[in-house]
C-alpha cells in the first residue's frame, strides 16, 4: 500500500471516531438496511464473533435500523464462500462485510459485488488491490474500505521481538496460514528478519489457520527436528494446535517456544500457563465498530471522510508481563466484548 493510497490525518481522525463514544446518525434512515455478515466465523479463535458483537452494539448505538444475515465458512473454503458471494448479489444487500478466505482467491466476487451497487467493507485486510485504482466505485474499482489490523506491523514487531528471544543460530519452524497476503505479513516478515540475523528456518507448514492440521504437523516437525527452538505460528486456532501436540508428547514448556497472533482469552491462558510466549493483540472491537462507522457516514453521504484503509492498532503481548498490565490494555480492545477478571 503505498502513500498515495492512504492519508495518515485522514486515519488518525477516523480512528478518534471508532475509539470515541458513538454519535448516532445525523440523518432519518428511510429504511431497514440489509446487512450480510461473509467471514471465516467457523473458527476456534473468538476473534470473530467478537468482531461481529462489537459491529451489532454499534449499529443499535448510531440508531441505523438493520437487519444481518450471517454466512460463515471454514478457512479454506473458497467455494462456500464463492456461492455465499453469489446469494449476497442474488439478493440485492445493501451492505457486505466481507472477510474473505484469501483475498486474492475472493477478489473477483468482491468485484462483482461492488459493480453490483453493494457496499462492500473488506474485512481482515488492510491493503488495497492496486488494479483497482485508488477510487472508490464507480471512480474506481475499490470497495467502501478495507478495515483490519496492521499486520505488516504486527509482523515487524513480532520479528523484532524474536530475534529478542532466540539463542544465536537458533532453529525455528513457521506456522503458515493459507498461502497469501495474510500470512506472509504474519509470519514471511519476521522469517525473514530471523534468517537474516543467522537463524535456521528448519520446517514449513501451512496449516490453513486449522488446528487439527497444525496438530498434525506440529508432530511431525518435532519428529524430524527435536532441536527446533521456536514455532512461529500466525493463528490462534494452530496455537491451540500446536500447543495440544507438545503437551501430548510430553515436551516440556521450557524446550520450545511458541508465538501466536490474535491475543484472546484461549491465547491469554495458555500464557498464563506458561504454554505460550508471546503473542499479537489485537484492538479487537475497533474490528466491529468501523464497519458500523463507515455505514453510517456513507448513509449520511459523507463516505469521502472516511480512508479508503482503516487500520486498528495491535501490541505485543508476552510471558514477562503480568496480567494486570495486559488488563489495562484489554479495557479498551474488548470494551464492547467483555473484559474478564485479572
Amino acid at each position: 500500500m503505498g502513500p498515495d493510497m492512504i492519508d495518515i490525518d485522514e486515519v488518525t481522525a477516523f480512528l478518534d471516531v471508532v475509539g470515541s463514544p458513538a454519535v448516532p446518525i445525523a440523518v432519518m434512515p428511510h429504511k431497514l438496511y440489509r446487512i450480510a455478515l461473509i467471514f471465516p466465523s467457523l473458527d476456534l479463535s473468538d476473534a470473530w464473533f467478537c468482531a461481529w458483537y462489537a459491529f451489532e452494539q454499534r449499529m443499535n448505538e448510531l440508531g441505523i435500523p438493520y437487519e444481518i444475515t450471517t454466512m460463515g465458512v471454514v478457512h479454506d473454503d473458497h467455494v462456500m464462500q464463492a456461492a455465499h458471494i453469489d446469494t449476497a448479489i442474488a439478493l440485492e444487500y445493501d451492505y457486505v462485510v466481507f472477510g474473505p478466505t484469501e483475498l486474492m482467491i475472493q477478489a473477483a466476487g468482491v468485484q462483482r459485488m461492488t459493480e453490483a451497487g453493494i457496499g462492500v467493507i473488506i474485512w481482515n485486510y488492510t491493503d488495497p488491490l492496486r488494479d483497482w485504482g485508488t477510487e472508490r466505485y464507480p471512480d474506481g474499482l475499490q470497495p467502501l474500505a478495507w478495515v483490519g489490523f496492521g499486520d505488516v506491523v504486527g509482523g515487524v514487531i513480532n520479528g523484532e521481538y524474536a530475534l529478542t528471544r532466540l539463542e544465536p543460530g537458533s532453529q525455528v519452524a513457521l506456522m503458515h496460514g493459507i498461502p497469501g497476503m495474510l500470512t506472509q505479513c504474519r509470519v514471511g516478515i519476521g522469517a525473514a528478519m530471523m534468517e537474516a540475523a543467522g537463524h535456521e528456518i528448519v520446517y514449513v507448514h501451512y496449516a490453513d489457520y486449522i488446528k487439527e492440521k497444525a496438530y498434525e504437523a506440529t508432530k511431525a516437525m518435532v519428529a524430524a527436528y527435536p532441536d527446533v527452538d521456536l514455532i512461529y505460528n500466525c493463528s490462534t486456532a494452530m496455537s491451540y494446535g500446536i500447543i495440544e501436540a507438545l503437551d501430548e508428547m510430553g515436551i516440556p514448556k521450557e524446550q520450545i517456544m511458541v508465538s501466536a497472533y490474535g491475543g484472546g482469552w484461549g491465547e491469554q491462558k495458555y500464557m498464563w500457563e506458561g504454554k505460550l510466549n508471546w503473542t499479537i493483540l489485537r484492538m479487537q472491537d475497533d474490528w466491529g465498530v468501523a464497519p458500523a462507522e463507515i455505514i453510517k457516514y456513507d448513509i449520511e453521504g459523507r463516505i469521502d471522510e472516511v480512508p479508503l484503509v482503516v487500520c486498528g492498532g495491535v501490541i505485543l503481548i508476552h510471558d514477562g508481563m503480568t496480567k494486570e498490565e495486559v488488563g489495562e490494555m484489554m479495557k479498551y480492545a474488548y470494551r464492547y466484548t467483555g473484559v474478564i477478571e485479572y
